[in-house]
């Protein structure tokens, strides 16, 4: 017998923790949007074409960025399902402020 702990944690611990993650998740991602409108002049209920929305998809990115690298803290702790849900949500805002930034996805 070895001496050692595992680093693998069990399915039932790691399924809920990536629950509370996703749940979190969630939510910081409102609050950063929110923010990030709020530091621009958007306007949903008077659009105006010439509004720069590209500090929005620069909070969303960093929040994306934040979501990844929480992905490689998960991972050293033995939270496989967590790391796996962490790189999809940092994955999917990340193609989002690309395509926002790109042109192809607007507010």
């Amino acid at each position: 017998m070895s001496d050692t702990p595992s680093s693998r944690r069990s399915t039932g611990e790691d399924v809920f923790f990536t629950a509370v993650l996703l749940v979190l998740d969630a939510v910081v991602a409102v609050v950063v949007l929110l923010t990030a409108l709020g530091a621009t002049d958007f306007n949903m209920f008077e659009p105006n074409p010439h509004a720069d929305v590209t500090p929005v998809f620069a909070y969303v990115a960093g929040f994306a960025g934040l979501v990844l690298l929480s992905a490689a803290g998960l991972y050293r702790g033995g939270y496989r399902v967590s790391v796996a849900a962490q790189v999809m949500v940092g994955a999917a805002a990340l193609a989002c402020c690309a395509a926002g930034f790109s042109g192809q996805f607007t507010l």
